[in-house]
C-alpha cells in the first residue's frame, strides 16, 4: 500500500522540522534549512514537491545532495510504500 499524499507532506514536515532545529554539538541550534544560506535546501524542496506531488507512486524519491557550506553528503529517501522510513542522513563524503 502506498502512502498518501497527506502522508507525504507529514514525512516532508518531520525531516523539514529537524532541519530548522539542528543541534549543534555545543547544544546550540541552527537552522538549516534557509535557502539563503545552504545551498542544498533548493534542490531538496524541488525534490520533496515532486515527491509530495507524484501521486502514481511509481518513482523512487532517493539519492545524494551535496552540502557545500561543510564539504559533506546528505543521503535522503523519501518511501513511497508504507511501511518503509524515511532517511535524511548527512554523512562525510567518503561514507557514501
Amino acid at each position: 500500500m502506498s502512502y498518501s499524499q497527506k502522508e507525504k507532506i507529514n514525512i516532508v514536515l518531520d525531516i523539514v522540522k529537524k532541519l530548522k532545529n539542528f543541534k549543534l554539538i555545543n547544544n546550540q541550534y541552527i537552522d538549516l534549512y534557509d535557502e539563503q544560506k545552504f545551498t542544498f535546501v533548493k534542490e531538496f524542496k524541488l525534490i520533496c514537491n515532486q515527491y509530495i506531488k507524484d501521486t502514481d507512486n511509481i518513482k523512487e524519491y532517493k539519492g545524494v545532495l551535496y552540502f557545500e557550506e561543510i564539504d559533506k553528503k546528505i543521503e535522503y529517501y523519501l518511501p513511497n510504500v508504507k511501511g518503509r522510513k524515511s532517511l535524511f542522513v548527512i554523512r562525510k563524503k567518503n561514507n557514501i
